[in-house]
C-alpha cells in the first residue's frame, strides 16, 4: 500500500473504503496454499489485485500513480499474457507415444522371429541375432507405465482413478481374448485351444490368481500392470495423491520387494520383484518431470537402475536358433539396452527430450492392441503364409496386418467401448447410491459457514510466498500428511 509520502508526489487524495475478503472480486482464501492453488503467474496477479483493492479509492482514481504502478508492474502482475519459456514440454508427451510404439514393435519382432514354432523350423536366424533383445520391451513397458500411471492418478480419487484404468485396460482385452481364443481354436497349429470356462476366466484379467491357463502368453505383463495399480491405489490414493506419498510409496515397494525376493513367495508374487524397479524408476522420473530434480527422486532412480541390471541379468529369455554372441557379450548388450532406456525417459523427465509430432498419438494408440493379439494370431498367419511366400515377405505382411487390425481395434472397439464404460461410471458416481450414509447413522451436519473477514481501514492485505513448490510437503485435498 503507498505511503502519504508517495501519495502527495502523485498529486492524489485519498479516500479509505473497504473490501471484506470472500467477494467476488477478492475470493482467493480458498487458493493460497490449498489444493486448487492457480498457478504462480495468476496468484502474483490476484494478490496484487487485492493489495490495489485495499488502497485508498481517491488513490486508484488517479492516472497518474495507476501509470506509475503499471510501469514498475511485471508484466504477470499487469495480467498481461506471458508465453512460457522456448523448449517447454507440449501439452501432450509425444514421445511417451513413440516410446509405446518402440517397445511394442520390440516385442513383435522377438516372437516373430526368435521363436521357431510359427516357421516349422529355426525361424529368421539373420534377424535372430539382433532381435533376441526385444523381449527387453516389455521392460520399457513398465517404465513407462509407472511414469504415465502418475501423471494419470494427478487429481483423482481412487475410485476415479480405478475407473480410468478399467475403461483404459479392458475393452481391447476382452475383444483380444476372445479373437485369440477363436483362431486358436480354429486353426490349432501353435498352440491349445483352452476350454470354453477357462476362457471365461481369462476374461477377468486374473487367470494366474485363479491358477487358470492363459489365453495367450504375453498376457502375464497384464498381471504386473494389476498388482502395480493395486499397490498405488492403496499406498497413495487412499489418502490422496502428493508427491510426498508417491515418492514414500515408491522406495517402500523397492525395498520390499528385495526383502521378499526369493524369501517370501506369497510376497514376491504380490511385489513382483522382477519388475517393481523399472515402475519405481518411472514413478521417480515422473516426478522429477513435474517437480523437478533432487537429490531423493535422483536417488531413487539410481537404485532403481541398479536392481533392474541385477533383476534382467538373472533372466534367460528364448534364446535365436544360431546364437552368435557369447553369454558376456548378450548380457552386456542387456545392461547396454536396460541404460538407454532409462536415459531416454530421464531426459524426458528433465525436459530435454520433446517431440512434437502429432501422428504419435495414433502410433501409441495402436501398441496395446498390436501387443495383445500379435503373437498366437500372427504365428498362425506365419504357419500359414510362409508356405507360399517368401520368408521377408512374410513377416512384411504379417506385421502390417496387424498394424492395420491394431487401430481398427482402437477406433470400432477400444473408442467406443471405453466411451461408454465411462459414462456408466460418471453416472454411477453422480447417483446418490455411492454416498449413501450406513443404516443408523444420520449425515453429518455441515460447520456452520465462518464470517467473513474485513481488513482494518488502512491495512493492505499481505500475500502469501510465492517461491518453489515445497516437494516433500505437498497435500491434497482434505488430507495431510
Amino acid at each position: 500500500m503507498p505511503t502519504t509520502s508517495e501519495t502527495s508526489r502523485v498529486g492524489c487524495s485519498t479516500s479509505p473504503s473497504r473490501y471484506p475478503i470472500g467477494t467476488a472480486h477478492h475470493n482467493v482464501a480458498g487458493w493460497a496454499g490449498g489444493p486448487g492453488r492457480p498457478p504462480v503467474g495468476v496468484e502474483k496477479h490476484l494478490f496484487a489485485s487485492v493489495r490495489l483493492a485495499a488502497a485508498p479509492t481517491g488513490l486508484l482514481a488517479c492516472p497518474a500513480y495507476r501509470d506509475r504502478r503499471r510501469a514498475r508492474a511485471t508484466p504477470v502482475d499487469r495480467g498481461d499474457h506471458v508465453k512460457p519459456p522456448a523448449g517447454g514440454a507440449p501439452s501432450r508427451l509425444y514421445v511417451i507415444d513413440g516410446l509405446r510404439l518402440v517397445a511394442a514393435l520390440l516385442v513383435v519382432g522377438f516372437h516373430f522371429t526368435v521363436f521357431g514354432k510359427p516357421w516349422e523350423y529355426e525361424g529368421l536366424p539373420a534377424l535372430g541375432t539382433y532381435t533376441q533383445f526385444g523381449w527387453l520391451g516389455v521392460y520399457l513397458f513398465f517404465l513407462i507405465s509407472g511414469f504415465v500411471i502418475c501423471m494419470s492418478a494427478e487429481g483423482r480419487g481412487l475410485a476415479q482413478f480405478a475407473a480410468a484404468r478399467i475403461t483404459r485396460l479392458y475393452p481391447a482385452y476382452w475383444f483380444a481374448v476372445l479373437a485369440t481364443s477363436a483362431v486358436v481354436t480354429l486353426w490349432p497349429v501353435v498352440g491349445k485351444p483352452l476350454s470354453p470356462g477357462d476362457v471365461l476366466t481369462n476374461l477377468t484379467m486374473f487367470p494366474d490368481l485363479l491358477k487358470v491357463d492363459q489365453v495367450d502368453p504375453v498376457y502375464w505383463t497384464l498381471a504386473h500392470e494389476l498388482r502395480f495399480y493395486l499397490l498405488f491405489g492403496l499406498f497413495v490414493l487412499v489418502r490422496g495423491y502428493t508427491p510426498r506419498r508417491v515418492l514414500l510409496f515408491a522406495a517402500g515397494w523397492l525395498i520390499a520387494s528385495l526383502f521378499a525376493y526369493k524369501s517370501i513367495p506369497a510376497l514376491t508374487n504380490l511385489l513382483i520383484p522382477r519388475s517393481s524397479a523399472l515402475f519405481v524408476a518411472g514413478m521417480a522420473l515422473f516426478l522429477i518431470y513435474r517437480h523437478g530434480s533432487n537429490i531423493y527422486l535422483w536417488g531413487l532412480v539410481g537404485a532403481s537402475w541398479l536392481v533392474s541390471l541385477e533383476m534382467i541379468g538373472s533372466l534367460e529369455p528364448h534364446p535365436p536358433a544360431r546364437p552368435v554372441l557369447s553369454p558376456t557379450e548378450v548380457a552386456m548388450v542387456e545392461a547396454a539396452l536396460v541404460t538407454a532406456f532409462f536415459l531416454i525417459l530421464a531426459a524426458v523427465a528433465t525436459h530435454r527430450l520433446a517431440l512434437g509430432w502429432r501422428w504419435l498419438t495414433t502410433a501409441g494408440a495402436l501398441t496395446y492392441p498390436l501387443y495383445l493379439l500379435h503373437e498366437y494370431i500372427g504365428w498362425v498367419m506365419i504357419h500359414h503364409l510362409h508356405q507360399v511366400l517368401p520368408e521377408w515377405v512374410t513377416l512384411l505382411v504379417v506385421v502390417v496386418f496387424f498394424l492395420v487390425v491394431s487401430w481398427l481395434v482402437h477406433r470400432f472397439v477400444e473408442k467406443p467401448v471405453s466411451n461408454w464404460l465411462r459414462r456408466r461410471f460418471a453416472d454411477a458416481r453422480a447417483s446418490s447410491f455411492l454416498s449413501q450414509p450406513p443404516a443408523g447413522r444420520r449425515p453429518a451436519t455441515p460447520a456452520p459457514a465462518t464470517p467473513a473477514l474485513v481488513p482494518a481501514q488502512g491495512v493492505a492485505l499481505t500475500p502469501l510466498p510465492t517461491g518453489p513448490t515445497r516437494f516433500l510437503a505437498g497435500s491434497s485435498a482434505g488430507s495431510a500428511d
